[in-house]
């Protein structure tokens, strides 16, 4: 007597992910390594890359779509992929196409549940737990790599005093005071996979709290004019190396100490982007401020036992994926015991619409040079 259960046909389904993926979305594409199949999201328009499936590793068959996706879309495994793409009723249907595609033929009836002997399930459970083991040794090393790649990066940029990287966030209204923070580098030539060709970025290590480097986020740049912006390209901004729950250090705050060593109960300031961060960093000198790279992000730092109080400096964003990934992230840094709190730009400043705390800056800095100019100074710093 055959009997599968749905944990089984899940794990055999998802390892079949390089066949399966391509197959159902073929507007997408494997990244350079080909350890993912990156696509536009179950419309499957090949007009983004916003969403992606894992094809090796501990996640393989897993996929996440960071993008806009409608709910229940942005995120399942292969099953879940069955049920949306080929438009199966519900689950079951999605179990019985996935085992017709693995060739599966077993006893099971609805209502009717086989029970397998105990040594049978001893073994099944033995044999799984291995499975398991060995994708998470090679999901280490495959980190492992990442992280140093990441690092190697990292490690041949130079300071970005004169750089760009400098010339881009003075751009943006955000000034150094003393200087920079070290967090950030400089390099004339990272490889940007859509032009095919390397290209000037500003660094950002990625550190978790324990101070170990995991990953080097990547800001690409472009000179238009004379002006340097970001790079019109998908995504500007990315990430290299395994960079979940980590985050980049923008000040140590008045302490000076590291995250691993700061003092009890200071307050940790978070924002999604660098440039938010800088901005915070003008404000508030004194604070300790981290860049999380991604809102869902957020959630996932884990702060060292002296953190008690966490401040998210949100953007803006009415899109509901958006208020999701943030309640989600209060959510989980609340259970790990931390007093979460908010703040957030207007959604408008002198009649000019406020996304982001970058935002705001430049358009308080916009309203105080006009008045300069009109001579009428009341109210300006």
């Amino acid at each position: 007597m055959a009997v599968y259960s749905v944990g089984e046909i899940a794990e055999k389904i998802n390892a079949q992910a390089r066949e399966i993926a391509p197959d159902l979305l073929p507007n997408g594409r494997f990244s350079p390594c080909r350890t993912k199949w990156m696509f536009s999201g179950i419309p499957d328009t090949g007009k983004s890359e916003s969403a992606w499936v894992h094809l090796s590793g501990a996640k393989i068959g897993k996929w996440f779509d960071m993008g806009n996706a409608a709910p229940g879309e942005d995120k399942g495994d292969i099953l879940d992929l069955l049920q949306l793409k080929l438009g199966l009723a519900d689950k079951r249907a999605a179990i019985e196409e996935a085992k017709q595609r693995l060739g599966l033929v077993d006893d099971w009836k609805p209502g009717k549940p086989a029970k397998l002997p105990p040594e049978e399930l001893q073994r099944r459970a033995d044999e799984a737990r291995a499975r398991a083991e060995a994708r998470e040794a090679e999901a280490e090393k495959e980190r492992a790599a990442k992280a140093r790649g990441a690092k190697a990066l990292y490690l041949r940029g130079d300071p970005i005093v004169g750089s760009w990287a400098e010339r881009y966030l003075m751009g943006r209204g955000i000034e150094a005071g003393a200087k920079w923070p070290g967090v950030l580098r400089f390099h004339s030539e990272v490889y940007l996979r859509e032009e095919g060709c390397k290209v000037p970025a500003m660094l950002a290590a990625v550190y978790r709290a324990d101070g170990v480097q995991i990953g080097t986020h990547r800001t690409f740049l472009a000179n238009e004019g004379g002006r340097i912006v970001k790079a019109r390209v998908d995504r500007p901004k990315r990430v290299l190396g395994s960079v979940w729950g980590g985050f980049i250090p923008i000040s140590k705050g008045s302490s000076g100490k590291s995250m691993r060593d700061m003092p009890e109960g200071e307050p940790v300031y978070v924002t999604e982007g660098i440039e938010d961060a800088l901005v915070v960093r003008m404000m508030m000198p004194g604070a300790r401020i981290v860049a999380a790279y991604s809102l869902g992000n957020v959630g996932a730092i884990v702060l060292p036992a002296a953190a008690r109080r966490l401040v998210i400096v949100c953007d803006r964003d009415s899109n509901a994926k958006a208020q999701e990934q943030l309640e989600r992230s209060i959510a989980q840094q609340q259970a790990r015991g931390l007093d979460v709190q908010l703040v957030m730009p207007p959604d408008e400043w002198g009649g000019v619409p406020i996304k982001d705390i970058n935002d705001w800056w430049l358009a308080l800095k916009a309203q105080g040079e006009r008045a300069r100019q009109s001579g009428d100074t009341r109210g300006v710093a």
